[in-house]
């Protein structure tokens, strides 16, 4: 099985996976850092049109460090969205390099208009040009980084625990192609289910391949990001849950927001869920106070939400009307764990942008960008691929090139093609589909209790059971299939994770433990693959060395 197709061979220094925003800027920074180092992008679309940066409300957080102190926003932050459980070094970092980081992205040619929209207290955001990442692969090509488009990675490959390459198939051509690296860097996005627009592309391929490989994942819980969406077109309503109102014409917002917030939390999803329980659902968004900029609790600090309700509406008619709201699912899971130099636990592989935001432990208790802090998708990104650019530019100036076992190599061909030879089977569409009924409720995947988790544990057993019996008909239905497998085990990750924290944190909610628990839960959870069975563990946040501490009453 899998002997038939051709071998495509290929080597460099650093090998980065993934053509988005993080993984060009990673190429870009390891070249000017290492020039001599040679260096490999494998896009399973098309480099500098893949990822997510150029699909969203092109917005780049910032923070005007002429007015404020990176430790003023790491206060706030920790307390109000973070909730302890960050890793408080690498946010300040992050906060820090804002102005450095903006600096550099113009120089690569990105257009970055200096026009300042509050987003919250102490952030703002600039409008950001669509076209950044064909302008950071023209960046890339000219440093002589090269590209391999239109080809995805399947699997890592390690010698004795240590990172060799990795490999994947073409999804024009179908070669199996084999790269051999001393360092690896998973840029592949969050895992956010196939189900909104915005996001559908963040398949999490890259996480499960990591997961596979050995590598930990932390976090694995916050991976459940959600949005009040449109009933009829279900299209994405930012802020919506500044002015919530249900059928009795109450205002809802009141009960869960009193002043101004960075962004949504799991609260306005909770509250829809409890007013919907209590029968004073549907719940509804009184838009002319959403665009005025001064009615309702959330008037101020919002003044670009009439341009972005402008894009996603249906003209200016629909925009005076009411308009019934439900829960949708982004997900935005992030989990591949690494330090502060984006190096994950296996020594060789690195990770940046939406496959580890909530594996670098920096946003605490939230899920990927925007975390309730718009722009920092991209500005995470952009920081993650400096950073772990460089460090892995100084990583493979001592690194050895460990050895490629051809029987390691022979089995992840078997298995990346496997799909393609059975003779009958499932579909990746009958995968999905169970793990979108599982995860895509609200009361399942964002308001959370034992019983239901365990419900959707059992359920999950019937997803898991058809992954080793999907066919492909050709090369894109292979990698449907490879993305419908690592749906599963990111909705595994979450709901094993979910059942082990006993309380409520930040984003994430407990019903039957309401109250956040820093005496027993101040963790982080691990999951790591220990010879085929997932693994759950806990490890102390290290609290009593960050300059934040929790509050005490």
């Amino acid at each position: 099985m899998g002997q038939n197709y051709e071998e495509v061979r290929d080597s460099a220094d650093i090998l980065i996976v993934g053509g988005g925003i993080a993984g060009l800027t990673a190429a870009v920074s390891a070249k000017e850092k290492n020039p001599d180092a040679s260096v490999i992008v494998v896009e399973k679309q098309f480099a500098g049109y893949g990822g997510k940066a150029n699909k969203g409300g092109g917005v780049l957080q910032y923070f005007d460090l002429d007015h404020m102190k990176p430790e003023d926003f790491l206060q706030y932050h920790v307390h109000a969205v973070g909730c302890y459980l960050g890793d408080q070094d690498t946010m300040l970092k992050y906060v820090a390099m804002n102005n450095e980081m903006i600096d550099r992205m113009e120089g690569w040619g990105i257009s970055i208009p200096k026009v300042k929209m509050p987003t919250g207290p102490m952030t703002f955001m600039f409008g950001i040009d669509l076209d950044s990442c064909i302008k950071m692969t023209q960046n890339a090509k000219k440093l002589g980084v090269k590209i391999y488009d239109k080809v995805t990675i399947s699997d890592l490959l390690t010698d004795n625990g240590k990172i060799a390459g990795a490999v994947g198939y073409g999804l024009l051509d179908g070669k199996f192609y084999i790269f051999e690296a001393k360092a690896v860097m998973m840029a592949t996005g969050s895992q956010n289910y196939r189900v909104s627009e915005m996001w559908s592309n963040g398949r999490g391929d890259g996480i499960a391949a990591a997961y596979r490989a050995g590598a930990q994942m932390r976090n694995t819980e916050f991976g459940n990001f959600g949005q009040l969406f449109r009933k009829e077109s279900f299209h994405e309503c930012v802020f919506g849950e500044n002015n919530m109102y249900n059928k009795l014409g109450e205002n809802v917002t009141k009960n869960f927001r009193r002043f101004p917030e960075s962004d949504i939390s799991a609260s306005a999803i909770r509250e829809w869920y409890e007013q919907m329980s209590e029968g004073k659902g549907p719940i509804y968004l009184h838009i002319p106070q959403m665009r005025g900029g001064g009615g309702g609790m959330m008037g101020e600090g919002r003044p670009y939400g009439q341009a972005f309700w402008s894009i996603q509406g249906e003209g200016e008619e629909e925009m005076d009307k009411d308009m019934e709201v439900v829960p949708g699912l982004v997900g935005e899971q992030s989990p591949i764990r690494v330090d502060g130099n984006m190096a994950a636990t296996i020594p060789g592989l690195f990770a940046a942008g939406d496959s580890c935001y909530c594996g670098s432990g920096a946003p605490g208790a939230v899920p990927a960008p925007p975390g309730r802090n718009r722009g920092s998708g991209i500005l995470n990104a952009v920081f993650a691929g400096i950073v772990g650019g460089e460090s892995m530019a100084e990583f493979v100036k001592t690194a050895e090139q460990n050895k490629i076992c051809d029987e390691q190599v022979a089995k992840l061909k078997e298995d990346a093609y496997a799909p393609l030879e059975r003779e009958e089977g499932c579909t990746a569409v009958d995968v999905i589909d169970i793990v979108q009924d599982i995860m895509c409720p609200c009361e399942n995947s964002i308001i959370m209790s034992q019983h239901r988790l365990d419900i959707c544990l059992r359920k999950l057993e019937r997803a898991k059971a058809l992954v080793p019996k999907m066919k492909a008909k050709d090369f894109h239905d292979l990698l449907d299939c490879h993305e419908a497998e690592a749906m599963v085990l990111s909705c595994e990750m979450h709901l094993k994770a979910a059942s082990m924290r006993h309380e409520s944190r930040g984003w994430f909610l407990r019903e039957d433990y309401p109250q956040m628990d820093n005496e027993n839960w101040l963790k982080w959870i691990i999951v790591q693959n220990d010879n085929g069975e997932m693994k759950l563990t806990t490890e102390d946040v290290p609290i009593e060395k960050y300059p934040v501490q929790p509050l005490k009453f």
